[in-house]
Order: structure tokens, then sequence, then C-alpha cells
């Protein structure tokens, strides 16, 4: 009896992340799992009455491929109010399913074969297949307990003339510390003569305890 195929991994060694291997052991033991970010409240009621109005009056279909028209004036309005500089919503603003997916689509757009990406350790662990599955070789720098400072030293000794992308993630998961304003001026003065793009993932801007506030590229 003949079996289907199954199709080589481009990921062979990847393995199962460390989100569900921690989850498998929170359950496990009935722990805490704080792994991941399992809410352990529910969403705000006017919030579900709304989702709840849009669904009765027929919003089902699909959204624009860059997402709804108000959402992203409202992201691009929100942008403005926080950080003083104003996108445009048409063509600076994209909505994604997810920060996963926003990440990958952006690895994969601006990284081609050989480019080099520099990302900072430890980091989420979406970044290093997105970089491989695009053909691009990731360079990581280690970020040195108690602190988790970048070296800016060593940065600048990562930099070639093959670097294309720069990840960085801030407030970081799982060190918790937070780029300052002027680490993001170190960033610029590395590569202010370079074309390398800053991929910066702020997915925890709103939940930033560091004294200057986040900082935000």
């Amino acid at each position: 009896m003949s079996t289907a195929p199954v199709p080589a991994s481009k990921l062979p060694d990847l393995g199962t992340t460390i989100f569900t291997q921690m989850s498998a052991l929170a359950q496990q033991h009935q722990a805490i799992n704080l792994s991941q970010g399992f809410p352990d409240f529910d969403g705000p009621e006017y919030l579900k009455q709304r989702l709840s109005w849009h669904v009765s009056q027929g919003a089902n279909q699909y959204a624009p491929m860059t997402g709804a028209a108000p959402l992203r004036e409202a992201i691009a309005e929100k942008t403005a109010q926080l950080y003083g500089w104003q996108p445009d919503a048409n063509s600076e603003v994209t909505v994604t399913a997810g920060a996963t997916e926003a990440l990958f689509a952006a690895i994969s757009a601006l990284v081609r074969s050989g480019d080099e990406v520099i990302c900072f350790d430890p980091s989420y662990d979406s970044y290093a297949p997105a970089v491989q599955l695009s053909g691009g070789v990731l360079k990581r720098i280690a970020l040195q307990p108690p602190a988790f400072k970048v070296d800016w030293q060593r940065f600048a000794e990562q930099l070639s003339p093959r670097t294309r992308l720069v990840i960085l993630n801030t407030p970081q998961n799982p060190s918790a510390t937070a780029w300052s304003a002027e680490d993001m001026q170190q960033l610029w003065a590395a590569i202010a003569d370079r074309e390398i793009y800053i991929l910066s993932d702020e997915v925890y801007e709103h939940i930033c305890f560091a004294k200057g506030g986040h900082a935000s590229v």
C-alpha cells in the first residue's frame, strides 16, 4: 500500500518552540504559565458589545489587504500622539493578524539571499526561522546579564557590507530591559552612512516601567 509523500522540512533543526514546551510543563505541573501571553481576565464589556453589534450588522467580509481604513487612521493618530510622527494611513500603515505575521512579512520583504541580519539574544524565536526561510544569515549578539545592555563596540564589529537588517525588541522579552533614547542614537550613529533597515519589535510598548519611559525607534 502506497503512502502519501511527506515533504522535507525547510527547517529540519527548528524543533518544538520554547512556548509549546513551557506551556506543556505548566499544564503538567499545574503551574502558573508565564511563558505566553494568556490573559487571565476578560475583555472590556464595551468592546465585546461593539464587536457583537458589528457582527449583527453584517461586518463579515474580507477587510482590505492593508486593513480597514478607520483602523489604519486610528493607528496613525495614535502614533502621532505618542511619538510626534504622523504616518500616512494609506501608504505607511498595514494591519496584520498579530505581531508574528507582521514580523514574518517584514523580514520576507526585506531580506534577500545572502543578506546578513543582526539580532540581540535572548530573542523571540520566530526571528531566526523567518530569516532562514528568506535566505538570510542571522548574526546574533548576546546581551549579558544583569543589565542586558547592547555593547555598541561589538555591534559595530558585526556590521559588514552584507548587513541588510537589524532586529531589535524593546521592551525586551524575556529580560524586561528597555532601550533608552541614547541607545537609539547609538544605533543611528552606527548605521547612518549605510543602507540598513531597522525592524523594531515594540509589542510591549505600553508595558514599560523604565524611568525614561518607552523610547520608540
